[in-house]
């Protein structure tokens, strides 16, 4: 199972997130930053969730 994110891939699930808080916060100007240091937060989390989950599968193998 793959863990890690190319720069690229994170970039476009850090974007991806990035407009649905926008679009969830009912679209308000100026808060391009908020919104992408929010999604870099959720997409670092997820990244150490699923890499936390492979270490345990890992584990489990052995």
């Amino acid at each position: 199972m793959k863990t890690r994110r190319s720069l690229a891939e994170r970039h476009a699930r850090i974007s991806e997130i990035a407009h649905s808080i926008w679009e969830s916060e009912g679209r308000p100007v100026g808060q391009e930053t908020r919104h992408w240091l929010m999604a870099e937060k959720l997409v670092l989390a997820e990244e150490r969730h699923a890499s936390q989950r492979g270490d345990e599968k890992k584990k489990e193998k052995k």
